[in-house]
């Protein structure tokens, strides 16, 4: 017994060195590529979630110490290969094709080649939500982000035109993406001067739906599950924010470029799509086991 123990800690030590060498020199490799993306965050409210990302993976990674440290940690061939086409696919997006966005990309193979190489494919399995996060902190183009969203920000914004309607003594209508309104005492443009208005926080509400979703170790079918219902959420969120901009700007008779209502419409939404999917994982399915702990539960209990 103390012998497989001490080969267990030996293996996790090893584990643990070439984690943080292989990282050091992925760092290194993409150092203007995080540069990039930093300043990207920022400077801008619809990239700004990649900021908080790194909080978020090392959160999950704490909730996850311990089925971490149980599982052997047995280096892959497999990800020699995965760190090879990563490199490959950031050299030739570097030069010849300047692709910008599927040059931060490439450091998703990276690092899954990193954690084959270091632990296996067991702690490759535990880590998947680790490379989805990283995935959406990724800053996407903003022509590719406008063409991917031009739909549920349609949708967005001629909704919130037709709830507005409904307010006693406001009338509101849509002309291209503005939405225009007049009440009683004020009249202006929902959100003037941001683009992607209807849509600007999608990948904030679902980076908040992957963290709230693996803060447990969950079985696949409770997986299923939460994302089931965490995608309706993210997009009500995302209803949520304009429409109560939208009210704040009528009610409020703030100035039309004040920050206020898109600070405060961004926190309420923020606040009800995490509670939605907190309520989803902890209540409306029971999608939990006994001997699943939350994230919160772990770090109150160290």
């Amino acid at each position: 017994m103390n012998n497989k123990m001490k080969a267990s800690e030996k293996s996790a030590g090893t584990a643990i060195i070439k984690l943080v060498i292989l990282f050091g020199l992925s760092l290194w490799l993409c150092w203007p590529q995080f540069t990039a993306m930093a300043l990207a965050s920022s400077t801008s409210s619809e990239k700004a979630h990649a900021l908080v990302v790194p909080m978020a993976i090392l959160a999950l990674i704490y909730c996850r110490r311990e089925a971490l440290a149980e599982k052997p940690m047995n280096s892959s061939g497999w990800g020699i290969l995965f760190l090879l086409a990563g490199i490959g696919v950031y050299a030739v997006t570097t030069w010849p094709f300047d692709y910008g966005y599927v040059r931060n990309l490439a450091m998703l193979p990276v690092l899954t080649g990193i954690i084959l190489v270091a632990c296996g494919w067991r702690v490759l399995k535990l880590s998947i939500p680790v490379l989805l996060l990283v995935a959406l902190a990724v800053p996407v183009g903003s022509r590719l982000y406008a063409s991917l969203v031009i739909r549920p920000e349609t949708i967005t914004i001629s909704t919130t035109a037709k709830l507005l309607d409904l307010l006693p003594g406001v009338q509101a209508w849509v002309k291209g993406t503005d939405l225009f309104f007049a009440a009683k005492d004020s009249s202006g443009i929902v959100a003037l001067g941001e683009t992607n208005r209807g849509s600007r926080l999608l990948l904030t509400f679902a980076v908040i739906g992957a963290f709230v979703a693996f803060s447990r170790i969950r079985s696949s079918w409770c997986l299923i599950g939460v994302t089931a219902a965490a995608v309706p959420i993210v997009f009500f969120g995302n209803f949520f924010r304009f429409l109560s901009w939208a009210i704040i700007d009528i009610y409020a008779k703030v100035h039309p470029t004040s920050a206020v209502p898109r600070n405060l419409s961004a926190i309420f939404a923020i606040l009800v799509v995490y509670g939605l999917l907190a309520f989803v994982c902890e209540f409306s399915f029971g999608f939990f086991d006994e001997d699943e702990q939350p994230l919160m539960e772990m770090i109150t209990n160290d």
